[in-house]
């Protein structure tokens, strides 16, 4: 197929019939899908049994789920790390898995040495199956063909390093675009040059996405890996707009826009000026921002497309509130992560998907079996409403692999179990024993934000375990407000929120064993700092998670010293 012959409808209207029959698949693995997934285990216990691993436990002697659970023991990545670091410095093979392979994966928390694990070639195509067309079969069922007309912007930047023996090691989200490169150069707004740039180092990334985007009228839906960067992008149109007007109307880069030498000339040789579009933007901005711009900028704008669950959801309500109106849908993507696609939506504006049992094997410990590996159940044994933390069996060389995700079921679709990503288990937080969850932080902070009617652009929680009453810290930035709001406001109805979120908590509050929730509100800008920081440091753009609790020094020296002295004044 000649893609370049083809046009961006044409390009749109191919994605969506693919989608649709990857939809229909997965709604018929809704029957006897127990079955479908023991059949998946065999088949990974078959294929691999002569790996190191496999060897190890004599895969090729287990016949049932329950002999598999006897013979291996829950594992977590450093069970792994030395399988990893012999594929990577030896090129030993066959150790983990016998797929080909030719990935390695980065997990993209920001703390500490991400973890780097093998992606087989059997793994990505599922992601692509099931992550990425899924959602056109959706869109093909649920929407007019008009959002095949106009371009997607992929607020994204990708990378490569060239490993050992030709393999490489990304973001998955990078293998992904990489492996529908041709179809996105004709379908997306933004140049591969700032997808894929050749140093992003010292590139003010946010600058091109806004600008890049922002040129294009014609966008019919904005996609991302999380709805952070999205929104993150979307404020920094809100507040730099008069800059990126002036440069789309001259064809230039103002010169306080940080990017090396070298990549300033390449996106020089891409732009030009745009008078035309200029003054369109100009007459919008200048009407100002009380109102949602984006469909004023983008008049076909459709959907929007990223994680906005558990701690992205404060961005969804931000994009809600601020920046799109209830025409423009949103498509939340299922459980997925770079170890495993678990998990996919079945309609838009969802946040409950299904599993999908054709490659993942699943197994789920009850949260409050606290640790008991003895009461772990498969998926057929799952019960409604309540929380398990996943267990996972993948395609590229885990197995029995502890995710540290806590999953409620909401239900089922046929006899597929439909879940809800609730929290990270290790996203938790004790002053004594209460157990508060990133979900009920999170809950606290947007509640309170609507409550008392003002503009909550990020937060953070810390624990003053050095006080003499150990309490709970929010940090939150904050945009507009009512101008008679105090902090003590806020903070008083921070605490009293919380409380109702944790009856423990409350308890301990109220017989003074720990002290009240407090709060200091950091300066304009906060968040944005961080995040370049951690840009400064190697970390992508794009992938980036909310600082949700602060747990190492150099977070605490930061955000600590970016109080506003203002609000404590008053």
């Amino acid at each position: 197929m000649d893609i370049e012959k083809l046009t961006v409808e044409q390009l749109n209207d191919l994605s969506a019939k693919s989608g649709l029959e990857n939809l229909n698949k997965l709604r018929s693995e809704g029957h006897d899908s127990m079955e479908k997934n023991r059949n998946l285990l065999m088949t990974i216990l078959k294929d691999n049994k002569d790996t190191e691993i496999g060897k190890k436990y004599d895969f090729a002697s287990i016949d049932s789920i329950e002999e598999y659970q006897r013979r291996l023991p829950i594992t977590t990545y450093d069970d792994y790390a030395d399988y990893v670091q012999r594929i990577i410095y030896n090129d030993e093979e066959n150790l983990m898995t016998a797929y080909d392979f030719r990935l390695f994966c980065e997990t993209n928390g920001t703390l500490g040495v991400p973890k780097i694990i093998p992606m087989s070639e059997k793994a990505i195509q599922a992601q692509m199956d099931y992550n990425a067309n899924v959602l056109n079969g959706i869109l093909e069922e649920s929407m007019d063909d008009s959002w095949k007309k106009g371009r997607s912007l992929y607020i994204m930047e990708c990378s490569f390093t060239e490993m050992r023996k030709g393999k490489e090691y990304g973001l998955l989200s990078a293998i992904m675009l990489q492996n529908m490169l041709p179809f996105v150069k004709k379908t997306n707004a933004i140049p591969p040059e700032v997808i894929f740039p050749e140093d992003s180092a010292g590139t003010n990334i946010r600058y091109l996405q806004a600008r890049f985007g922002i040129m294009a009228k014609d966008i019919t839906n904005i996609r991302g890996t999380y709805l952070s960067f999205i929104t993150e992008v979307i404020r920094y149109v809100e507040n730099n707009w008069e800059l990126l007007v002036r440069d789309i109307e001259q064809g230039t880069i103002d010169a306080s826009i940080e990017m090396p030498e070298k990549t300033r000339e390449l996106m020089m040789k891409i732009i030009e000026p745009m008078p035309e579009r200029a003054a369109e933007l100009r007459a919008i901005f200048e009407q100002g921002f009380d109102t949602p711009y984006c469909q004023k900028v983008w008049p076909d704008l459709k959907y929007i497309s990223g994680i906005g669950t558990g701690a992205f959801e404060i961005y969804e309500e931000k994009l809600k509130e601020r920046y799109v109106d209830d025409r423009v849908q949103f498509y939340f993507p299922g459980i997925s992560a770079t170890e495993g696609l678990f998990s996919v939506p079945l309609e838009m504006n969802s946040k409950d998907s299904v599993l999908v049992p054709s490659v993942t094997f699943y197994e789920f410990l009850p949260v409050e079996a606290k640790g008991d590996f003895s009461q772990i159940v498969t998926m057929d044994q799952l019960e409604t409403g309540k929380d398990y933390e996943l267990i996972i069996t993948n395609l590229s060389g885990l197995y029995r692999y502890r995710m540290y995700d806590c999953v409620r079921v909401m239900g089922r679709y046929h006899d597929l179990p439909m879940v809800r990503f609730v929290y990270r288990v290790m996203k938790t937080l004790d002053l004594l024993d209460d157990h508060t969850t990133e979900q009920a932080f999170t809950q606290t902070a947007l509640q309170t934000a609507e409550e008392l009617h003002y503009d909550m652009v990020d937060f953070s929680i810390f624990v003053d375990r050095d006080a003499e009453r150990p309490h709970y810290v929010y940090l939150m930035e904050i945009a507009k407000h009512p101008e008679s709001l105090t902090k003590e406001q806020i903070r008083q109805c921070l605490n009293d929120k919380l409380c109702q979120m944790s009856r423990h908590l409350a308890k301990t509050i109220e017989r003074g064993m720990c002290g009240p929730v407090d709060l200091f509100i950091v300066q304009d800008e906060t968040y944005l700092l961080y995040n370049d920081l951690m840009i400064m440091r190697g970390r992508g753009a794009a992938q980036l998670k909310p600082v949700r609790f602060i747990l190492n020094e150099y977070q605490r020296k930061f955000f600590f010293k970016m109080i506003e002295t203002e609000w404590e004044k008053a």
